[in-house]
């Protein structure tokens, strides 16, 4: 028979690849490894040794609580699966501490259904006559297991152990969930997630479906405190307000169970928790996965060696809440379950007493959900590198989200602004008051200043609130209407409505010759390209004019000089132009070898390109070469006047062999309003391009089926409302070659390129 392991992990980083080999499974157990470091207090929450920690301070006891060999709870109901069938009757138990599930369990692998159904009719009958079910429980019981595929069409792993690990991942739902979900279903673990508030509030619908998957979700504070520094108020509050986000998400709890951040939990703390009715349950596996450079070998020998120490409760790190950590458990993961099943152990969940129970692992059939929403972090302890977007930076405050919008105020500084986060206007249209009043087609811009009202919605948007137009009468009656509101409110004179409804006149919105798309909704969406212009910008220009969508160039001075012809037409056409560096430098390596000045001549020196080309910045608005800049580089482009365009959602297009198709699933299954989408135009240094453009236009469709339109950004960093309106000049073509960086995957962009640095 195997042994039972349940797995406590807080999930790390995306982008890894899942099932990359390190070693071979099971090699590690039982081999020598180095040390663990540990983030905050010792393990064992209080500081006390794990190995003699209550059960419901480490959850960690490394044999069943009972005799039998199963470790089934009476907490549960009988259920059998797959498909799991739930019968919602208690799982009784004997006094020699056997349930009913654990004389079912201990019995497998099952060679045939018949022997299953078999099996438990056997385990029912015996239960019936010590009294502990009715006849009716009993032919419940024996229909559920008839009706499961149990020993038939079954590929279920077995579980069955005396012998229990438990995985926990801390700090999510992150970005990093979804991979770490789809590990757990093709591995078949069970697995428990401490979850914090504040990222269920904003990706609900990952810790409604773990729960649905047969995961446990647990509570881990809504803004990931130390709770030994804070007040028993502050406690209280954290503590409630997790719980009703976890109800808010419907996610459901077989008991009241929480894991205190850094397992910082006093002898006060613990006291509190317990009077608050909550089952603490620590780790006494840490193999500080929260470090960005900790290596996948390395964590898995950290497992290894707990394992092969007696420990028990792996705790792992969902998108640690202020570290960039996470790529290399994903790396990681995998193989730590494998070695963990090789050394003759299985998985299970905790009870409410905090001991690991068997549990067996079921899928719900369901497509697993992915982040849609801003991951909310704390402000990063490690420099060089960013969490994958999309992400925001919160400074936690103690107030509940039942009645406040959010926890924590969106940090700005440094010019490293939250651009993908919410936009800042309250009229769900989003024009801004910095426009002007303009209309079109054919563009007719009046000069005006776009007044707002008190609500914060624009006149523009109160005109363009009401498209489509049935005619071109109507359109103008819409115009005439909005600018009498804001005459009526003393923030247009008589003259300027004349001008804003003569210019609606001299359109032809909503007449037979308009083709323009509609394109109003409170699901704004801004498409930004880097490290152009190259070859592939004019087809880019082209999709871009077909569907009506403004483009937010983030152009490298370089390629300007090369091409200038590009921005001048960018600019008439309508797009946003801003900067991306001269020579696209990692401004984090030019602050190290040529300091401050050199941030600055690289920022310039692009500028002075655009300046030159006749087509000068839109205004000063940036994104940092591979999304490097640190606190120091942020501080330095803020100085210059810069917004620095961290948050984005994106994917790796800069890869040759990416298909259209994998660009535009990736990107769609990550929107979110406000959302910045990031692509590259002929990236830097690869020779990728084809597969952008075909996934742009692919993405572009969906996101509409989705009910998102597009608009641009502007200086403050928020996505707003805009119309392109395509000239009729023909979209120009490479004339010289375009500047490369030396390639780091093989082949060669288009004719006529050159290396360069």
């Amino acid at each position: 028979m195997t042994r039972t392991v349940a797995l406590v992990l807080a999930v790390v980083t995306a982008g890894a690849l899942v099932g990359t080999v390190i070693a071979q499974p099971g090699a590690l157990i039982g081999t020598a490894a180095a040390s663990s470091t540990v983030r905050g207090t010792a393990v064992g929450a209080s500081g006390a040794d794990p190995s003699t920690a209550s059960p419901d301070s480490s959850g960690a006891s490394t044999e069943a609580d009972d005799a039998c060999l199963g470790g089934w709870s009476t907490e549960t109901t009988v259920w059998f699966g797959p498909p799991r069938i739930d019968t919602g009757i208690p799982n009784p138990g004997r006094d020699d501490g056997c349930t009913l599930l654990d004389v079912v369990w201990q019995e497998e692998p099952f060679v045939t259904h018949g022997e299953f159904v078999a099996t438990v009719a056997r385990a029912t009958r015996g239960f019936r006559d010590l009294g502990l079910l009715d006849a009716r429980e009993g032919a419940a019981i024996r229909s559920a297991a008839a009706r499961s595929a149990a020993g038939g069409r079954d590929d279920s792993v077995p579980n069955t152990c005396t012998d229990r690990v438990a995985l926990t991942f801390d700090d999510g739902p992150s970005f990093y969930r979804s991979q770490t979900l789809a590990i757990l279903r093709e591995k078949q673990v069970t697995a428990t997630f401490f979850d914090v508030g504040m990222r269920i509030d904003a990706n609900p619908r990952l810790p409604a479906f773990e729960r649905r998957e047969g995961h446990l979700v647990l509570n881990h504070t809504y803004a990931h405190p130390n709770l030994n520094q804070v007040t028993v108020p502050r406690l209280q509050t954290e503590m409630r307000t997790t719980e009703e986000a976890l109800d808010r998400a419907g996610v459901g709890r077989p008991f009241v169970g929480m894991r205190p951040p850094f397992l910082a939990a006093n002898a006060q703390v613990r006291a509190e928790l317990t009077r608050l009715g909550f089952t603490v349950i620590s780790g006494d596996i840490d193999a500080a996965d929260w470090l960005p450079d900790r290596p996948a070998e390395q964590l898995r020998a950290d497992i290894a060696q707990g394992i092969a120490d007696g420990r028990r409760n792996i705790f792992l790190h969902d998108g640690p809440i202020d570290t960039v950590a996470g790529r290399e458990l994903m790396k990681a993961l995998p193989l730590i379950i494998d070695d963990i099943r090789a050394a003759g152990l299985c998985f299970g969940t905790f009870d409410s007493t905090g001991a690991i129970a068997a549990d067996r692992y079921v899928s719900s059939g369901e497509p697993i959900p992915s982040v849609v929403n801003a991951v909310p972090y704390l402000p990063l302890l490690f420099e060089g590198g960013l969490p994958p977007e999309p992400y925001k930076i919160i400074t936690p405050t103690p107030v509940n989200p039942a009645v406040a919008p959010a926890v924590g105020t969106t940090v700005a500084t440094a010019g490293s602004s939250s651009a993908g986060a919410a936009t800042a206007d309250e009229c769900p249209n989003g024009w801004s008051p910095e426009e002007t009043v303009w209309l079109g087609p054919p563009r007719v811009d009046t000069g005006i200043a776009n007044p707002e009202g008190r609500d914060g919605c624009t006149l523009l948007d109160r005109v363009w609130e009401r498209e489509p137009f049935a005619t071109h009468g109507a359109f103008v009656s819409a115009a005439r209407a909005a600018a009498d509101e804001f005459v009526a409110a003393g923030l247009l004179s008589g003259r300027e409505r004349a001008r804003i409804v003569s210019a609606a006149a001299r359109t032809r919105v909503g007449g037979p010759r308009d083709t323009s798309v509609p394109n109003t909704c409170d699901r704004r969406l801004a498409i930004q390209f880097d490290d152009g212009p190259s070859h592939y910008r004019t087809e880019t220009l082209r999709i871009l004019r077909e569907k009506q969508v403004t483009g937010v160039f983030m152009d490298t001075g370089t390629r300007v000089e090369a091409n200038p012809q590009f921005a001048r037409f960018q600019l008439a056409e309508g797009h946003e132009l801003l900067n991306h560096t001269y020579s696209h430098a990692n401004l984090n390596q030019v602050l190290a070898s040529e300091g401050p000045d050199g941030v600055r001549r690289e920022i310039q020196a692009a500028e002075a390109a655009f300046a030159a080309a006749g087509a000068p910045i839109s205004f000063k608005g940036i994104r940092p070469p591979f999304g490097a800049a640190n606190a120091q580089v942020r501080q330095i482009i803020a100085d210059m006047g810069y917004t620095a365009y961290m948050t984005r959602i994106g994917t790796d297009d800069w890869v040759p062999e990416r298909t259209a198709q994998e660009i535009s699933e990736a990107i769609v299954e990550q929107l979110y309003p406000g959302a910045i989408i990031s692509l590259h135009d002929g990236p830097y240094d690869t020779p990728a391009g084809p597969g952008t453009n075909g996934g742009l236009a692919l993405l572009i469709d969906a996101a509409r089926e989705l009910g998102y339109c597009f608009g641009t950004v502007d200086h403050h960093g928020n996505v707003v409302a805009d119309r392109l309106i395509p000239t009729v000049q023909p979209i120009p073509v490479v004339e010289n070659p375009v500047p490369y960086a030396p390639l780091v995957f093989p082949g060669e962009p288009p004719e006529p390129y050159v290396i360069v640095g």
